[in-house]
């Protein structure tokens, strides 16, 4: 079941997050058979709920329908944390309005959004 849209308040953002254990951003983005999708608003960053998709990397490949089904997941997101992504993969993130962010490999999810949080330029 999606979550509501962050149109409905200017406040909320929705970003996903590709981690094995939901604590760490350890995945690569073609490997991940789950995002974990978070809720950032003027309380914290608070869990919303895990969103499954069939993985995109095919042993040295990607594959483009298996990405597109993707983007459609986390069409709501406006960001997604990665321990690593290609640059095609990146790309069509961005052409998808959803920034992909490598900056934080291993760094606990928290930390990592609320410092890129910081960081960004609205």
């Amino acid at each position: 079941m999606a979550i509501e849209s962050p149109e409905s308040d200017p406040e909320t953002l929705y970003v996903a997050v590709a981690s094995t254990d939901g604590r760490v951003i350890d995945m690569h983005f073609g490997h991940a058979e789950a995002f974990r999708v978070y809720r950032v608003d003027a309380t914290g960053v608070h869990f919303q709920e895990s969103r499954e998709v069939a993985h995109y990397c095919q042993g040295g490949y990607g594959d483009d329908d298996k990405r597109e089904v993707i983007l459609r997941a986390l069409a709501d997101c406006s960001a997604l944390f990665v321990a690593r992504a290609g640059e095609g993969p990146k790309a069509r993130l961005r052409e998808a309005g959803i920034e992909p962010v490598d900056a934080y490999p291993f760094a606990l999810v928290e930390t990592a959004i609320l410092e890129w949080l910081g960081q960004r330029v609205v």
